[in-house]
C-alpha cells in the first residue's frame, strides 16, 4: 500500500496545527505529498491564502514535499473537490478532543467521513506521531467489512502492528455468536496476518462498551467501515458528556464500506 499524497484542511486553529504537525511526521515516515488546503468563503480572503504560505515556509516543512492550495466554497464540500483534485489517498484531519462526543469528532469532519470516497484519518489535538503498532478495527458484520479489514491490515504491515478485530454486542443472542463466529472464520481464510486477534464485547451500552476495551490497550488507531449506518453515527447518537474518557490521544481511520459493495 502507498500513501503518495496527502490531503490536510486547515482553518489555522490549534486543532488543525496538531494535524498538520501530525501529518508532517507521518508525510515523512511514508515519503508522501502533503497538500495543506484552506477553504475560503470569497475569492477576496487573500490574507488565508498568505497565511498558508507563511504557515509552510516553516523549517518543519523542508524535508517532505508540501503544497499551499485553496478552495472556495463551504468547508466540507472544498475538502470533498480537493482531495478529488489532488489524487490524495487519504485525508488527514483534526478533531476537538475532550469535549462530548459530538464535539470530540466536530460536525465538519463527522461530514466528511460521511462522504468521503477516500479514507480519513482524524486526529486529536493531543495526539502526536508515533507509528501506529497497535489497532483495533470495529465491526458489524457488514458485507464490506471483511475487504475494509483486508485493506486496514496492509497498515498493520507498514507500522508491523497488533490488529484487533472487535464486535460490541448490546445482548448475547444466539444470532450474534454465529455472526461472530462466522466472520472470524472467513475473515481468518482469507487473510494472512500472524497478528491479527478477535474479540466479541457484550455491554448494554456500545459507547460503554467501546470505551471500556480502548482503555485496556495502548491503543493507537481505531478503523471502522464507513455505511449509511456508520461506527461514528453510533457514536453520535447521544451526547455522552459523562465519557469523554474516550482516550483524546487515539487517532480515528474511516474507509469508504460502500466501494466494496
Amino acid at each position: 500500500m502507498n500513501i503518495n499524497n496527502i490531503l490536510v484542511p486547515t482553518d489555522f486553529s490549534s486543532y488543525s496545527e496538531a494535524a498538520t504537525s501530525f501529518a508532517v511526521d507521518f508525510a515523512l515516515a511514508q515519503n508522501s505529498r502533503l497538500y495543506l488546503m484552506h477553504s475560503m468563503k470569497s475569492i477576496y480572503s487573500l490574507s488565508s491564502e498568505r497565511l498558508l504560505e507563511e504557515l509552510t515556509a516553516d523549517d518543519r516543512f523542508k524535508e517532505i514535499e508540501v503544497y499551499p492550495i485553496t478552495e472556495i466554497g463551504d468547508s466540507v464540500s472544498a475538502i470533498l473537490k480537493g482531495s478529488k483534485e489532488v489524487e490524495a489517498d487519504l485525508i488527514l484531519m483534526g478533531n476537538k478532543g475532550r469535549s462530548g462526543v459530538r464535539k470530540f469528532i466536530g460536525s465538519t469532519t463527522t461530514e466528511i467521513i460521511s462522504k468521503s470516497s477516500i479514507p480519513v484519518l482524524t486526529i486529536p489535538k493531543e495526539s502526536t506521531y508515533s507509528g501506529f503498532d497497535d489497532i483495533v478495527f470495529m465491526t458489524d458484520f457488514n458485507e464490506g467489512d471483511l475487504p475494509a479489514l483486508k485493506d486496514l491490515l496492509d497498515w498493520g504491515e507498514i507500522f508491523d502492528a497488533e490488529v484487533h478485530v472487535v464486535h460490541i454486542s448490546t445482548d448475547n443472542d444466539f444470532e450474534e455468536r454465529i455472526k461472530y463466529r462466522g466472520f472470524k472464520e472467513v475473515a481468518n481464510e482469507h487473510t494472512n496476518y500472524d497478528n491479527l486477534t478477535f474479540k466479541r464485547l457484550v455491554n448494554p451500552s456500545f459507547f460503554e462498551g467501546f470505551v471500556n476495551f480502548i482503555k485496556e490497550k495502548n491503543t493507537k488507531l481505531i478503523s471502522a467501515t464507513r455505511y449509511q449506518k456508520t461506527f461514528f453515527q453510533k457514536l453520535l447518537q447521544k451526547d455522552h458528556t459523562s465519557m469523554i474518557g474516550c482516550e483524546a490521544d487515539t487517532a480515528f481511520l474511516t474507509l469508504n464500506g460502500e466501494k466494496y459493495l
